[in-house]
């Protein structure tokens, strides 16, 4: 009977560690993200509003929403431009916005792996740049996707 206990107190302690170490690591995470600088270049047509742009040392994200003003648009691009404390270019991303019907609100969120950046440039622009790669256009929910993708794989393999 006396063994049973103590595995049930090495049970107790090893639930106990793993509840612990995860609040502790998500608490790590949240803080680690600190606000950038947003510059916002708006349009007469098109009205851009960032409610969130954080970042760590070496990733981060943007997210907000992009609001049409004017008249129906096929497809827009979101640029947001990502500079250092020198004013050193960094990287550029871009979201799509297509079909947005006018006085319509979408939402956007767009993560980046760029090491030390310190303020965005967010603009719309009706063209990509012609030397733009398929990187500039990853999204943050498909590092969402990988993770749990990863996760689910090690579970199951290991």
């Amino acid at each position: 009977m006396s063994r049973m206990k103590t595995f049930g107190i090495y049970l107790l302690c090893i639930i106990a560690f793993y509840i612990f170490s995860n609040v502790m690591i998500d608490i790590g995470i949240k803080t680690s993200y600190m606000p950038i600088n947003v510059q916002i270049v708006n349009n007469d047509n098109i009205k851009v509003n960032v409610s969130k742009a954080e970042a760590t040392y070496v990733n981060g994200y943007v997210e907000g929403n992009i609001e049409n003003v004017g008249s129906d648009i096929e497809k827009k691009y979101v640029k947001i431009d990502l500079y250092s404390k020198r004013d050193v270019k960094l990287g550029t991303k871009y979201v799509i916005v297509d079909n947005l019907k006018q006085s319509e609100i979408r939402n956007f969120k767009m993560g980046f792996k760029l090491t030390d950046v310190d303020y965005c440039k967010v603009e719309v622009v009706d063209e990509i740049e012609a030397n733009a790669t398929e990187d500039e256009f990853e999204s943050i929910e498909f590092n969402y996707i990988t993770l749990l993708t990863t996760v689910v794989l090690l579970c199951y393999f290991g």
